[in-house]
């Protein structure tokens, strides 16, 4: 959805234990030295830079930089520790998520640690890896591509530059290209948890940022202190078995999706796309899969405007009532009536490139990085000729996101081949149990992945949330559990769930 908006034996398990020790945390980490940030966004926190190893089995080889931000804790004299935060990706920048402190942890967990957000190697400000020169050379390609290829030429395109684009990397990227793996970041953030000070992590990790913290949680068992995280991935099936879980993601949106048509039509009038909500989509998307549909005096509105406009709508449930309105009206002037609304009609908004939470002076970090960790941490089919078969069944299970979906990360088909990640075994006992949080219809992190975290854990507890949106939001009772966890360590009950505080379409 990012473009719309990438051995099993005793022989493997002996060198998985092995790199669970890794050789560059045995020696005492340098502490990280904070000053005042001077970036305008970040004005008012510290901000610190920190090297670790290119390269984690060569501690006294060259390095790379990680850049950091803090807010540090109200009451300094009673802090507990440094709560380091992840918002996932990948390719999302962490140092701007100081900002949003508030929405992340309570006043009482504020009260008591430092929070800190980091960029992952590779990614913002952290020896940011960067596929082109420029971003006019970025758009040229990405301009060959569609989100939804549907037409022989649209495939042939998008393969096309698709290849192009990861040869572009492989030009460009630099040293970092073979070094962008989960495994590392997650190395990475151990090292950075010693210059915090801190004998064991704290962690929050939301969407990619649950995968980088249960690996965290099997290479250093011991380090554990607590671990939130929110809106999972399947770590076996992500990393093993990366087509099956496509397939299972595109799933994930059609649940979310099949939530908030079924919303909209019990909401009635709050919602001005009810009444057969889920006909009027249908309807919707199958016209615009014969082709464009232009609107006098508002453009062209394509397949890939309605699912990426869609798909994203589904991450943030404060978005639905505008979503409803905007689907509706779009319906009205390519399929319905009245006729007078298509001469006012500006189609579907179009969503710029993903930036992440800072603006960086290369618009496109986050998706050559998006490319560099995906491609590295999971196995893909190599031959893009393969693609739109897989296309094609996806599509038929999945309508509306499955076509995406299968060509979303078809540019690691040409990747280099990366040894350099970590597949298992997720079931290492944690000093601590792992706090895996999960709304229920959460599309691109499905609930479903939720549960096989727990169970893949080897100590996790489950905490539901019964309702919408990308990880958990607008609940007092998640909040609550939150603090009680990251304060004093408190688990909630064996199948508690919650509810959101607010409806999806509230009354008019």
């Amino acid at each position: 959805m990012r473009r719309l908006a990438v051995r099993a034996g005793a022989a493997l398990a002996l060198i998985a234990a092995v790199v669970a020790v890794p050789s560059a945390a045995t020696a005492a980490a340098p502490s990280i030295s904070w000053s005042a940030c001077t970036e305008t966004t970040l004005l008012g926190f510290d901000c610190a830079t920190y090297e670790v190893p290119l390269d984690h089995d060569r501690p006294g080889g060259p390095t790379t930089t990680i850049a950091l931000s803090r807010r540090p804790a109200d009451n300094q004299a009673q802090k507990i520790g440094t709560i380091f935060v992840n918002p996932g990706g990948p390719g999302g920048a962490g140092r701007g998520m100081v900002r949003s402190s508030a929405r992340i942890a309570s006043p009482e967990v504020l009260a008591r640690f430092d929070l800190v957000g980091f960029d992952p190697r590779g990614i913002g400000a952290s020896d940011p890896v960067q596929c082109f020169p420029t971003d006019l050379e970025a758009v040229a390609l990405l301009e060959q591509m569609t989100g939804v290829p549907v037409t022989k030429e649209q495939i042939s395109s998008t393969l096309k530059a698709n290849w192009e684009y990861t040869e572009a990397c492989k030009r460009n990227m630099g040293p970092l290209l073979t070094h962008m793996s989960t495994l590392n970041v997650a190395k990475d953030l151990d090292l950075l948890r010693q210059g915090a000070g801190d004998s064991r992590l704290t962690y929050i990790g939301y969407s990619y940022g649950t995968l980088i913290g249960a690996t965290y949680a099997n290479l250093f068992p011991k380090k554990v202190r607590a671990i939130i995280i929110d809106g999972n991935v399947d770590p076996d099936q992500r990393t093993n078995h990366r087509l099956e879980n496509k397939f299972g993601r595109a799933g994930g949106f059609e649940i979310a999706l099949a939530g908030f048509l079924a919303e909209c039509d019990e909401a009635g009038p709050a919602c001005a796309f009810s009444g057969d909500a889920r006909g009027k989509f249908d309807r919707l998307r199958d016209r615009l899969r014969q082709g464009p549909a232009e609107i006098p005096g508002g453009g062209t509105v394509t397949l890939d405007d309605l699912i990426g406009y869609v798909g994203q709508i589904l991450y943030n449930m404060a978005s639905f009532p505008v979503a409803a309105q905007t689907l509706q009206n779009t319906y009205d002037v390519i399929l319905g009536e009245p006729a007078a609304l298509r001469a006012t009609a500006t189609g579907l908004p179009k969503a710029p490139p993903a930036r992440g939470w800072l603006g960086d002076d290369y618009a496109f970090n986050s998706n050559d990085s998006f490319y560099a960790v995906n491609c590295a941490d999971a196995p893909l089919p190599r031959n893009p000729a393969l693609y739109p078969a897989f296309a094609v069944a996806f599509e038929k299970a999945h309508p509306t996101f499955g076509r995406a979906e299968a060509f979303s990360e078809v540019g690691c088909a040409n990747w280099p081949v990366i040894r350099e990640a970590y597949d298992g075994p997720w079931n290492r006992r944690t000093a601590q149990t792992i706090l895996v949080v999960n709304p229920t219809y959460d599309p691109a992190t499905r609930y479903d992945f939720a549960v096989r975290m727990t169970r893949q854990l080897g100590n996790a507890r489950l905490l539901t949330l019964d309702g919408f949106g990308h990880t958990s939001r607008y609940s007092a009772c998640v909040t609550s559990w939150y603090t009680r966890y990251l304060l004093n360590g408190d688990l909630p009950p064996a199948g508690t769930r919650c509810t959101q505080d607010v409806a999806p379409f509230p009354a008019v």
